[in-house]
């Protein structure tokens, strides 16, 4: 971590130093990951590591880490090239790992959350978003987005999935279940 330039002592960052690096974490992952990803659907990528991850064809919770030991080290690649590129603190680090898993595991859970930052960020993906991409099937040409939708947008790799939406407004995809706290 030192050779890299992250801190573990004193001062802490503040809050808006560590606002605006996870902002760039977050930008940098998701622009990587997008490649990477559609790299792991070419025919070998995806028959010799990434079909591991698309044997849940309904996304769940914990496949979200359920992947071969190739695909975890690429794609933490690109959840490490943000920290690598704007080094700051452990804890940013820390922060950003917490966040980057709660958002993977969140994608993966098929459950249309009442908080889901879909609901409240502009282009961000979500669960019924990125079950697209593992209900369309393993070999799926669509939906590569990490976190944001707009790599699929510019890239054209989700017009399945806007097609869909349009044809289908009033059927979704999968029953969502809505949770109700009491």
């Amino acid at each position: 971590m030192q050779a890299i330039g992250i801190r573990t002592g004193l001062p802490l960052p503040s809050a808006s130093e560590m606002f605006w690096q996870l902002l760039v974490y977050v930008l940098v992952e998701d622009y990587t990951n997008y490649w990477l990803h559609r790299m792991l659907h070419s025919k070998w990528g995806y028959d010799k590591i990434h079909r591991i991850h698309h044997e849940n064809t309904a996304s769940l919770g914990y496949a979200a880490s359920y992947a071969h030991w190739a695909e975890i080290l690429i794609f933490g690649f690109g959840s490490l090239l943000g920290p690598m590129i704007v080094p700051d603190h452990m804890i940013t680090l820390w922060l950003w790992m917490i966040l980057r898993q709660m958002e993977a595991i969140e994608t993966h859970c098929r459950y249309d959350f009442p908080w889901t930052p879909s609901k409240y960020i502009p282009f961000y993906g979500g669960a019924e978003y990125h079950d697209y991409h593992h209900f369309v099937g393993g070999k799926s040409q669509s939906n590569f987005a990490s976190v944001f939708t707009y790599c699929d947008y510019i890239y054209g790799t989700n017009k399945g999935y806007r097609y869909q939406k349009e044809v289908f407004a009033k059927v979704p995809l999968i029953h969502y279940v809505h949770f109700a706290f009491i």
